[in-house]
């Protein structure tokens, strides 16, 4: 959690838009989507969070947990991740390099349709205080919890691979390994661009589940299908020496999971 909670920071102090490539401009630009009043408090309440975690960790969040809950309860019906306002993109991505992406194919899509739509990037505010608050959740093994935070903003975006990632770590601490892997199979066989990005965190939940269902070989080509991706992916690696270990015929070990993006190095661990 800390690298993206760094990144998230990092974007939030930094105003990104493109603006509409046209020969004939209009004479007055049309202003770029701002957050509302509200929004930008609920943002700095989850800095003012999100930098107490960077120096303490999740014992840091504690104090702030009741108002981040507050906030998400403002959080309107119809936040999604890519929207229009007043006929301009807003695009709403906690990674940096999501919004990059985004950002360059919406600008894309615009001049190939010959529309003259600018995009901004605001931040996630509701996605990142709901990522949060599910981690913290999932760190402390509060799991049905985590899952209710994720679906509420899962319901406008579909799409956020942050969050489908941290509900599949919530459904394997419940044990739901068969829901947790029907979740990374949906996620890998989507295609929209955000998802094909990141496939590598849903080969490594996918063969978690499996391993614990017992289905050691499609479990070791998951882990495999991860490396393909990321050749140091340390997780893993230690998972596929475990998958030899019980061919071998170890004793299986208790799973413990934690959140995967936690600041702990191991994830998940046994």
């Amino acid at each position: 959690m800390l690298k993206i909670f760094v990144a998230t920071l990092a974007l939030s102090t930094v105003a990104m838009a493109t603006r509409p490539a046209t020969a004939l401009a209009p004479a007055v630009a049309a202003a770029s989507p701002q957050m509302t009043r509200q929004e930008r408090q609920d943002h700095d309440l989850f800095i003012r969070a999100n930098g107490e975690f960077q120096r303490r960790g999740y014992p840091g969040l504690a104090r702030h947990l009741p108002a981040l809950r507050q906030a998400l309860d403002r959080m309107p019906a119809d936040y999604g991740q890519v929207a229009e306002q007043d006929g301009q993109n807003i695009v709403r991505l906690t990674d940096p390099g999501d919004v990059v992406v985004m950002m360059i194919a919406l600008s894309a899509t615009a001049q190939k349709d010959g529309a003259a739509k600018g995009a901004t990037a605001l931040p996630n505010v509701y996605g990142d205080i709901a990522l949060m608050l599910a981690s913290d959740a999932v760190e402390a093994r509060r799991y049905e919890e985590g899952v209710a935070y994720l679906d509420r903003v899962l319901k406008a975006q579909p799409k956020n691979w942050l969050l489908l990632v941290e509900k599949a770590a919530a459904l394997q601490g419940l044990g739901r390994w068969d829901e947790a892997l029907a979740l990374s199979d949906a996620a890998l066989a989507d295609n929209d661009v955000m998802m094909v990005l990141h496939r590598g965190p849903f080969h490594r939940r996918r063969g978690f589940s499996l391993i614990e269902l017992g289905r050691l070989d499609e479990a070791k080509a998951a882990y495999e299908a991860a490396l393909q991706i990321d050749p140091d992916d340390a997780n893993a690696k230690r998972e596929l020496e475990y998958i030899s270990q019980l061919k071998a015929g170890a004793a299986p070990a208790a799973p413990q999971v934690v959140a995967p993006l936690s600041s702990t190095s191991a994830r998940p661990t046994r």
